[in-house]
């Protein structure tokens, strides 16, 4: 007579993966002392940041807003989800504004994002840099880095918004996530603003 096998229960636990987002800003003066820190958790993840992902793990085209508000059938490609740029590009990256309206999940692009150069409210974009993924205890995370450099010969006043921009395709971008700042910040002449994300799993 066959005994029968006995099924392992799993017991319930309150414990939940956790996947989070963070964010630092820090303003130095021209001799690079730092003159404000901001860090904060980030609550800021859009639709675009998940449509991303579901073009990946679905390999499907998909419809997807870019930064301009236009629709964009968005194909599964190499390039896509990329934020990495180099010096002055800011199609893509992690970008600064000047714009305060609340995070809203349909966010397709900073409200009023600033530009590349030297003039009136514009910052020398640095490259997006990134660390290795790392593990400490049971959390595993890595950071997205830029440095912005105000050469434009007057304080840049009024930052409010930070986010970082990603590639949909070749010739496509959106937004992956936005955050407002609790209070505005202001980057002298010669000054820098540095923007660090920290993305991050624990189990």
């Amino acid at each position: 007579m066959k005994q029968e096998k006995k099924q392992k229960q799993v017991k319930p636990t309150d414990k939940k993966v956790e996947e989070s987002l963070s964010y630092t800003v820090e303003v130095r003066d021209k001799e690079g002392q730092v003159i404000q820190h901001i860090s904060a958790p980030s609550r800021s993840y859009v639709q675009q940041w998940n449509q991303v992902i579901n073009v990946l793990a679905s390999q499907a085209d998909k419809t997807i807003k870019d930064t301009g508000g236009i629709d964009q059938s968005i194909p599964v490609g190499t390039y896509i989800l990329t934020c990495w740029t180099g010096i002055a590009g800011i199609d893509w990256g992690i970008r600064v504004g000047k714009g305060a309206t609340p995070v809203a999940i349909t966010d397709y692009a900073l409200e009023t994002p600033l530009g590349e150069g030297t003039g009136t409210d514009e910052f020398k974009h640095q490259a997006v840099t990134f660390t290795e993924p790392s593990v400490v205890g049971s959390t595993c995370s890595f950071t997205v880095k830029r440095v912005l450099v105000n050469d434009s010969g007057a304080t840049i006043t009024g930052i409010r918004e930070i986010g970082t921009y990603i590639k949909l395709s070749g010739l496509n971008y959106g937004l992956g996530f936005r955050d407002v700042l609790p209070g505005a910040v202001s980057v002298p002449h010669g000054g820098s603003i540095t923007v660090t994300y920290t993305i991050a799993v624990t189990v």
